[in-house]
């Protein structure tokens, strides 16, 4: 799982079709997203007291999924990347090969917000905001990165996507019916 999912996973866990919506009632909740990503560390060094800056991140990182423009989408990761203080510096995986590291020397809630920011900034030097969206079925508000050969993705999952086919075959059956 890449950062840049990780970020989807962040801003999803306001979930307008659940009860309640707000999923992230406890930093644990994220804990055990990063440990399904394989981010164990990372996982342990986010404290309880996270929390509130936690909600917080994920509603600075929701904004660029919903951008019209790349002009707008690039004025606010460059005010996120200047607030959470990201300094990309060169590392070496366990493989030995080289990356750009965006977390740096920091740690637990610091690290992972310069890793989400970073990752997101990225993609838009690599793909612009034509491939980050807002799911178009109402009343959800989830996000997603389209990585469809055709770049037409317009619902977060197959549950939504499922339930506006099946609302308008609905519509199309009552307008048949008055026929």
């Amino acid at each position: 799982m890449s950062d840049l999912d990780l970020v989807v996973d962040l801003v999803n866990t306001v979930y307008a079709l659940a009860d309640p919506p707000d999923r992230l009632t406890t930093v644990n909740h994220f804990r055990v997203i990063l440990r399904g990503a394989g981010q164990s560390s990372l996982a342990e060094e986010l404290a309880d007291g996270d929390l509130d800056r936690l909600r917080e991140l994920r509603e600075q990182l929701r904004p660029a999924f919903g951008c019209d423009t790349d002009s707008e989408a690039t004025d606010l990761v460059n005010g996120l990347l200047r607030e959470h203080a990201v300094v990309p510096q060169l590392s070496r995986d366990p493989a030995g090969v080289i990356r750009l590291d965006a977390g740096g020397v920091s740690h637990g809630l610091a690290a992972l917000a310069g890793r989400l920011v970073a990752a997101l900034a990225e993609h838009l030097v690599q793909h612009g905001i034509r491939r980050l969206g807002v799911c178009a079925a109402t009343p959800c508000v989830c996000v997603f990165v389209d990585r469809t050969r055709p770049g037409t993705r317009k619902y977060c999952c197959d549950t939504c996507n499922d339930r506006v086919a099946a609302a308008a075959h609905y519509r199309r059956r009552k307008a048949n019916r008055r026929d």
